[in-house]
């Protein structure tokens, strides 16, 4: 009779434990360190929480300042806030809410001793147009946990006055904030706080590769994967961080003197006014108006990022763990609204100039003009350029704005980490291709975003290929994801670590091309070449002779004056070559589309604002 009394209690305690950990089937409750979350449990078995704060609000005169710890609940929280997006221009309006800073976790368990891999998307806009995210069912089969971490955009992100109330990199910030909130957290979804994987595409991976660069990361992230993005663009980091922020207030009416008075305006303007001007910005050299900044070091305030990306790589500084890059076919298609509809073909035409990226410097108008003129021919030829050489426009922009920068940061970092590194290139087509692409342009390969039409769509939209290929991903994806090594078991394709210059670079192909079908590989291919050599011996020499690094300045003088300490300031001058040179180091803008948006559709000024 004992025996069964003990073994009574015992299950009333397992009972207990279970319910009120879980609550029932349909409301899943989990207690974290702010109190109890309730979220939802769909029919596949799988439980969601969204909209779930990380920290507090951050508007008013908070606007522009790091964010401050969540706060605390005194009832159940209903994590039922599936639309959450933070303050983006859009048209001649706005979207989101300056009440945003809030995590999404979607997981296959509750049970906190499972300990599973958790992938933390941070996402650029083509995961920010639809409910991505919300498809992620076949991660969550593979035994993972998806997250997602909203951040602030644009001004209220990225303004970078070096004042405490603008110190800069709040984005960033925010990011930090929520990967804080997971490492306390994330054990209770049943997640390992000690396997966090930073996965982003596009600006998000750019944000991605920035976190990583950064002390303040250190124990929060365990390995990463960026797609389409690195964070030795030129867009990433500015490299005049008061340009566009005097530019808005000068469209807002206001002369202002001041670093001081130029943040008072913009604290105190409203969201509709900043993002009205902010849609209008005319950027043809593919930076950022609002972007990641070089910080200055001021009291009590802490700070992301004291030296540029290239300066942090080549010190050896980055966090040492696992790094899987990559880029797909026609990167260029990102900016084919601004070829075929905006004039940009005769705006080249007329002036090059305008359309060099802003990580480089000439001591002369003279060479600057050369140099345009040799970058012109080199993809455009000597005749003009038109309407019948859009593909040599979008193969320009693919190159400066995500391909060279991608296979630089994946050279930079095989040669500086002691860790692996893992380069791949996504040329399918497949059958949602034309959705992607538009036919007209006459891609034959992949297009910017593509990859991620075959990891998260819904399947009934999807051939039996592309279901392979996005099977294909994931698997790789997410065995990365749990030992740092991106594996397949249905392929006998074995992807080695990238290395660049040597007799086996290895870098991994994914493609429908009918000889590596032939030759038994289907749509998986390494290549023990380095990538694109054409394209990377020219921009190497490029960026041997005039390469810029990132910097900031913090007078509202003309020109790219640093504060008096030297807080900030690269080096200027030319390079001294392999392996630490900027020819090593450093890569291109890109920017980014909605994921269903027919290319003819794009509205990019809202995307770089």
């Amino acid at each position: 009779m004992m025996a069964i009394r003990v073994l009574l209690a015992a299950c009333s305690i397992l009972i207990c434990n279970v319910l009120c950990h879980t609550g029932d089937a349909i409301e899943p409750k989990v207690k974290i360190l702010q109190g109890t979350v309730v979220g939802s449990a769909g029919t596949n078995g799988y439980y969601e929480f969204h909209g779930i704060p990380y920290a507090d609000s951050t508007s008013g005169i908070n606007r522009f300042k790091a964010p401050s710890p969540p706060p605390t609940f005194r009832n159940e929280f209903i994590s039922n806030r599936k639309n959450v997006k933070c303050i983006k221009a859009v048209g001649k309006g706005y979207e989101g809410t300056e009440d945003c800073l809030v995590a999404d976790v979607m997981t296959p368990t509750l049970d906190s001793t499972r300990g599973l891999p958790v992938m933390v998307w941070i996402k650029g806009t083509e995961l920010d147009s639809r409910d991505d995210l919300d498809n992620s069912l076949r991660f969550l089969e593979k035994d993972v946990i998806v997250a997602r971490i909203h951040y602030r955009e644009s001004i209220l992100g990225f303004l970078c006055l070096g004042t405490e109330s603008a110190p800069g990199n709040a984005g960033l910030k925010d990011i930090i904030a929520g990967l804080r909130w997971i490492k306390d957290n994330i054990s209770k979804f049943g997640g390992d706080p000690n396997n966090v994987i930073l996965v982003g595409h596009g600006s998000g991976a750019a944000a991605v590769d920035l976190i990583t660069l950064s002390p303040l990361a250190e124990g929060l992230v365990h390995k990463v994967i960026t797609q389409s993005g690195t964070a030795l663009s030129p867009w990433a980091v500015t490299r005049d961080n008061l340009k566009y922020a005097i530019k808005v207030v000068e469209a807002l009416g206001h002369t202002v003197t001041t670093v001081d008075r130029l943040s008072e305006v913009l604290t105190q303007t409203s969201i509709a006014a900043l993002m009205a001007v902010i849609s209008k910005l005319d950027i043809p050299d593919n930076s950022l108006a609002f972007a990641p900044c070089v910080e200055k070091e001021i009291e009590n305030v802490e700070a992301l990022m004291l030296k540029s990306p290239y300066q942090t790589i080549n010190d050896g500084e980055q966090l040492e763990i696992p790094f899987m890059t990559g880029f797909v076919d026609y990167e260029g298609t990102i900016r084919a609204n601004e070829g075929v509809n905006n004039n940009w073909l005769e705006r080249m035409d007329n002036s090059f100039i305008e359309f060099l990226q802003s990580d480089l410097e000439f001591v002369s108008d003279q060479q600057e003009l050369q140099t345009a003129e040799t970058i012109k021919n080199k993809y455009f030829g000597n005749g003009p350029i038109n309407e019948t050489l859009i593909r040599n426009f979008l193969k320009y922009n693919g190159d400066t704005m995500i391909l060279v920068s991608t296979i630089r940061e994946a050279r930079f970092r095989a040669l500086r980490s002691s860790s692996n590194v893992y380069l791949y290139q996504f040329s399918y087509r497949g059958k949602r291709s034309e959705e992607v692409l538009n036919r007209p342009l006459q891609i034959e390969r992949a297009g910017h975003t593509e990859e991620l039409v075959y990891m998260f769509s819904n399947e009934d939209k999807l051939s039996g290929f592309d279901l392979a290929i996005g099977d294909i991903l994931i698997e790789r994806w997410t065995n990365f994801a749990k030992t740092g090594t991106p594996t397949s078991e249905t392929s006998q394709t074995v992807w080695q670590p990238y290395y660049p210059n040597s007799t086996h670079s290895n870098y991994l192909r994914i493609t429908d091309d009918q000889e590596i079908i032939q030759r038994g590989n289907a749509y998986l291919d390494i290549d023990s070449t380095d990538p694109h050599p054409s394209s990377m011996a020219f921009w190497d020499e490029i960026y041997s002779q005039f390469f810029a690094d990132a910097k900031s300045r913090w007078s509202l003088r003309n020109g790219n004056e640093t504060d008096e300490e030297g807080n900030g300031d690269g080096d200027d001058g030319e390079e001294e070559g392999e392996p630490g040179s900027a020819s090593t180091a450093v890569g291109y803008t890109f920017v980014i589309f909605s994921f269903f948006a027919i290319l003819n559709q794009f509205h990019i000024t809202q995307i770089l604002s």
